[in-house]
């Protein structure tokens, strides 16, 4: 009857711990599977989709490798430019890219990878514009994509020119809608970016470049554990050659060999 009575006591003392919420064992937490990676899609040749409706581009297949050398599977978040730096504060994602340049207000809230693209920002105008230099931008309206070093640029240098006004748009596509039905007179943006447009656009001109050397990196939260996996993900495709043929594949040439396309580099 002792021993029955004892039983039944385990059998109670098990149950109100089910019912009360008293701790249970629990099995190890596996490491995530998944590489959750917030971009905007509006960013030929870097990240768009193609005819089919498939996500590509040079930051893709950049992630993508990055993803089979740390083993987690890519999985793409589109969201605006903007919505990038609060989605990775809040862990909703665990990566942002969409040329993200590396500049100090961002180097203070958040992770950096080394460097992999260098760069400059242009102003593209219609062909047929009277503007072709940054002095003409006195008078005139002039968009730019929230939250971008070109926006900071042109919010900064806006009096000094005599910019007349400034409009953001959401993407480059709404951007170049704009110039072409006359609402604005210039939208500045990453060159690559803008090149690329033109190599499909005889009626658009890039006519200036905006002194702002910038190279771009993928962005994380502020000590994140992936940080360094990633980065060290980065370094192996530069010596590896893999980031090279990447280069290779979207622009047509191969990186300047001096350039941090191609050089291993510190993180910021």
């Amino acid at each position: 009857m002792v021993v029955a009575s004892r039983v039944i006591m385990r059998i109670l003392t098990a149950a109100l711990a089910l019912a009360f919420g008293a701790p249970a064992a629990v099995p190890p937490a596996r490491a995530d599977s998944e590489l959750r990676v917030g971009t905007y899609l509006d960013n030929k040749p870097w990240q768009f989709r193609d005819g089919t409706g498939a996500v590509v581009g040079f930051e893709v297949d950049l992630v993508e490798a990055i993803g089979a050398q740390i083993g987690r599977k890519v999985v793409i978040h589109e969201m605006v430019f903007g919505e990038m730096f609060p989605a990775l504060e809040e862990g909703r994602i665990d990566l942002a890219m969409s040329t993200i340049s590396i500049v100090a207000p961002r180097v203070g809230r958040f992770d950096f990878t080394q460097p992999y693209y260098e760069t400059t920002q242009g102003v593209v105008v219609m062909r047929n514009s009277p503007i072709r230099s940054l002095g003409d931008l006195a008078g005139r309206t002039v968009s730019v994509i929230p939250q971008t070093t070109s926006d900071l640029w042109v919010t900064a240098n806006k009096e000094r020119l005599g910019i007349a006004a400034i409009r953001k748009a959401e993407g480059l596509d709404e951007g170049l809608a704009w110039l072409g039905e006359g609402s604005v007179d210039a939208h500045v943006g990453d060159i690559p970016a803008l090149l690329y447009r033109l190599l499909g656009r005889s009626d658009l001109a890039v006519v200036a470049r905006v002194p702002s050397d910038e190279r771009y990196a993928l962005m994380l939260a502020r000590n994140s554990p992936l940080t360094e996996p990633i980065d060290a993900a980065i370094t192996k495709m530069k010596r590896d050659g893999t980031l090279a043929r990447i280069h290779q594949k979207w622009f047509g040439i191969p990186p300047e060999p001096d350039g941090p396309t191609a050089m291993v580099l510190p993180r910021p």
